[in-house]
């Protein structure tokens, strides 16, 4: 029994490293891009080939490799929702998740070597093992990809209010837009980032209805896409855009206390749960107790006069 809980505390504490290992490359990979990109831009060419650099072109080649000629669609939708926008990212997640497989594999062959030695079912379930943790960095990765769209979902409500003051004070839509993406990078950082990539976009010379649909893409919810493809639909079909934002800032009003109420109704059933669990054992115990002391002590008295009855016959 010892040496199964042994082996479970060690599967979770192994599962749990390699998902947070995992999720540490992901974030460092996504905070240096500016670095890479300015980097290639600016410095010679003798300069170049960091450490970094030479990772990643590893990691995007092996994950090429795996991926081959398909392209796993789905895979690179979660990509893109997750906020990983450049085209290696897919790749580099691909041969994340094989090398952390491979791994877990090579881990569990050399403890079980180093213990008893290899056997078949040692094989066995290092491959079950490595198959489970090929499938928890999808897992992972779509339980980022909801963080991050609950994220945006919480700040889309002061971006559209800023918008719509913005807007009420007379300005055109994309000085709106550059406004907006300027000061939300502290309260709205995951909208902030998509603004000021939608706005990079538009320097760089993208038509602006593509530019919009790349920011629906890049906010990866819902929300997001129906309000792209509104402002789209105010520039190129006319149309008061204040209005239209205003009533749509009310309606993702409505829809995110509705998501409140309906977490809040959740909330009854577990919290009934740890009433049962802890606070009737212990009232139980208050309005018993002295009832069940008391039976004792009437026993006990009981006990002792048939006693000393019986002695006295």
């Amino acid at each position: 029994m010892i040496e199964t809980l042994t082996w479970m505390v060690a599967l979770t504490a192994l599962a749990t490293g390699g998902a947070v290992m995992a999720a540490s490359v992901l974030s460092f990979v996504r905070r240096q891009e500016v670095t890479s990109r300015l980097s290639r831009l600016f410095l010679s060419d003798g300069d170049q080939g960091t450490l970094l650099d030479k990772t990643l072109g590893f990691l995007e080649r092996l994950g090429r490799r795996i991926e081959g000629a398909r392209i796993n669609r789905e895979l690179r939708a979660l990509v893109l929702q997750a906020g990983f926008f450049q085209t290696s990212s897919l790749y580099v997640f691909v041969a994340l998740r094989a090398l952390l497989a491979g791994f877990v594999v090579f881990a569990f062959l050399a403890f079980r070597y180093g213990g008893t030695g290899l056997r078949p079912q040692d094989v066995l379930i290092a491959l079950i093992f490595g198959y489970l943790f090929y499938r928890y960095a999808v897992i992972g990765l779509k339980i980022y990809v909801d963080r991050r769209a609950n994220a945006i979902r919480r700040e889309l409500p002061p971006v559209l209010d800023i918008m719509l003051m913005a807007l009420d004070a007379g300005v055109s839509i994309d000085q709106c837009m550059r406004y907006v993406a300027s000061v939300t990078g502290d309260t709205s950082p995951v909208t902030g980032a998509v603004l000021r990539r939608h706005i990079a976009d538009i320097d760089a010379g993208m038509p602006y209805d593509a530019a919009l649909e790349r920011l629906g893409q890049r906010l990866g919810i819902d929300e997001g896409k129906d309000l792209a493809a509104t402002i789209s639909q105010a520039l190129y079909q006319g149309g008061e855009l204040g209005t239209t934002l205003r009533r749509f800032a009310a309606d993702l009003t409505d829809k995110r206390m509705a998501t409140v109420r309906e977490q809040v109704g959740r909330k009854a059933p577990h919290l009934t749960l740890v009433m049962i669990l802890f606070f009737m054992p212990v009232l139980l115990v208050i309005l018993a107790g002295p009832a069940v002391v008391n039976l004792q002590g009437a026993l006990q008295t009981a006990g002792e006069r048939l006693g000393n009855r019986g002695g006295g016959s």
